[in-house]
């Protein structure tokens, strides 16, 4: 009986990777495929507004118009990943998301157990880390935030907690430098980034979502030891 040599795919990554970078890519599709009225609403809807919400919680610049409801203003710490800038930031969060994710999805697995879930969870988390911190620094008013940069970089810092292996902690050496070097890139970024790419990047997502990812994961890793 003659075998025949199966092709590898082109992405070696569990579904819940993979389906994760491609949605990335698929809502920010959506977005720029739908008519521009559409576009205004989805941008008004899903990302995160600092005016209007320090206005819905009481603390508003005049003129700013207010969430209208709790899941109104708390949403959009989660959904403003959906939106990106352009293809280039959405392909680039994407990829981001695959590169760590592939590690950190087996690292969460726990025998015939998927890391799925936990997973999603450590990527959720570092996004609403992010979007928590930019929201504290833009008070009370700033520039809104789109991106799915706090996610990659929530995933980036367990990545790196993988990497030191079992004995991996966040207040270990190694992880502390590499911390400090990724939190002086983004502040150069931050800085350079209007001349460069001509937009200004949110270091308060990358930085509050590497700290979130970080907890979650190490979170999650010691529970693991527990069971």
């Amino acid at each position: 009986m003659t075998r025949v040599a199966r092709t590898p795919p082109i992405i070696e990554a569990p579904p819940a990777v993979t389906g994760l970078a491609a949605f990335i890519v698929l809502a920010h599709a959506v977005r720029v495929f739908s008519p521009i009225s559409w576009q205004g609403h989805m941008l008004s809807l899903l990302s995160l507004q600092p005016d209007r919400f320090w206005a819905w919680a009481g603390q508003g610049v005049p003129g700013a118009v207010p969430y209208s409801s709790p899941i109104e203003a708390l949403a959009p710490f989660l959904t403003e990943a959906l939106l990106h800038d352009g293809w280039g930031a959405a392909i680039l969060n994407a990829a981001l998301i695959v590169i760590f994710g592939r590690l950190v999805h087996a690292s969460l697995s726990i025998g015939r157990r998927s890391g799925a879930i936990p997973f999603l969870i450590v990527f959720s988390v570092s996004v609403m880390g992010g979007s928590l911190l930019h929201l504290l620094t833009q008070y009370p008013a700033g520039s809104g935030l789109i991106g799915a940069s706090g996610g990659a970089s929530g995933l980036f810092a367990a990545w790196v907690l993988v990497q030191e292996g079992r004995g991996g902690q966040i207040l270990s050496k190694r992880f502390l430098v590499v911390f400090l070097f990724f939190a002086a890139v983004n502040f150069a970024l931050w800085l350079m980034g209007p001349s460069l790419i001509g937009v200004r990047m949110s270091w308060q997502a990358h930085l509050g979502g590497f700290i979130a990812g970080a907890l979650m994961f190490q979170f999650y890793r010691a529970r693991r030891r527990v069971l």
